[in-house]
């Protein structure tokens, strides 16, 4: 009789965590907090530097990071952008070109 009742009991509070748990308040208590979405800003900037010999579109990216984490095919678009003649030609020492840079300069939030 005494493990009739135990099994009862079990089922019956079984029952009660997952009526509780896919319904009741622990679910809605995850939304009661409003969570702000933030969007980092950044700027473009650029910095022109002169070539020497051996240098690489991906060694001067490297000599010059960015501030902000950027993909390294993202930033060398930008690279392209800002000079369309390498594109068609390797670097010659001596030159000035521009690297891009990226600062942080804001952060927008919405509720």
């Amino acid at each position: 009789m005494r493990f009739l009742l135990f099994t009862i009991l079990f089922f019956l509070v079984a029952t009660v965590i997952k009526i509780d748990l896919t319904e009741g308040t622990v679910p809605l208590a995850a939304f009661s907090i409003e969570q702000k979405q933030c969007e980092d800003q950044y700027s473009l900037q650029k910095v022109t530097v002169q070539t020497t010999q051996g240098d690489t579109v991906q060694s001067l990216l490297a000599i010059y990071p960015s501030e902000v984490d950027i993909s390294f095919p993202e930033r060398l678009s930008y690279f392209y952008k800002l000079n369309p003649h390498l594109q068609n030609q390797s670097i010659v020492p001596g030159e000035y070109i521009e690297i891009p840079m990226f600062k942080k300069s804001s952060e927008i939030c919405s509720n």
